[in-house]
């Protein structure tokens, strides 16, 4: 936010600053600079403009808008090039796999998630949390969404059902 801040000050700064030469400051250029590149002109030479708005923009009313903060913030990152994709809560996970050995751990894990993968369209997320190789599923906002997919999945998965619990976790908001 404050880099766009700056950025702003400068654009403004460069706007109000810029000297705008209308056509009386183009007719008191010395003759001999015309014929070159550059046109040296000093301050004395600079004429204020005086911007004029057609009839009906001075006849509408003044608008006033109120918005919400996170529109304007929305609006500013959209201009600034940022894209805002998934955000984080709290939430509820299906946790299918633990295991702290940590070689065989990992190779399991990763197993596990394959064949998750292949079976099932659920995010799946193999996590270390030492000394522990875990595997995860889904983002769930409540624990009732979550309780219906581990009954599911205990179902689709016998040999997973003994391992599988529901977690309290940060989910993925999409």
């Amino acid at each position: 936010m404050m880099k766009h801040s700056a950025i702003y000050i400068a654009l403004l700064t460069l706007l109000f600053t810029l000297p705008v030469y209308g056509q009386e400051a183009a007719t008191s250029v010395p003759a001999e600079a015309e014929a070159t590149d550059t046109i040296a002109l000093s301050v004395d030479t600079v004429q204020p403009v005086v911007l004029t708005y057609p009839q009906i923009l001075l006849d509408m009313p003044a608008v006033h808008v109120e918005q919400d903060s996170l529109i304007t913030l929305l609006m500013e990152e959209k201009i600034a090039g940022i894209e805002r994709g998934e955000t984080e809560r709290a939430g509820f996970r299906v946790q299918v796999y633990s295991s702290n050995h940590p070689h065989r751990g990992k190779s399991e894990a990763l197993i596990i998630e394959q064949r998750i993968q292949q079976a099932i369209n659920v995010p799946v997320y193999v996590i270390y949390a030492s000394p522990s190789w875990k595997v995860r599923l889904g983002d769930f906002l409540t624990e009732q969404q979550a309780a219906e997919f581990r009954d599911m999945f205990k179902g689709l998965f016998p040999d997973l059902a003994d391992y599988t619990y529901i977690v309290r976790d940060q989910v993925k908001v999409r």
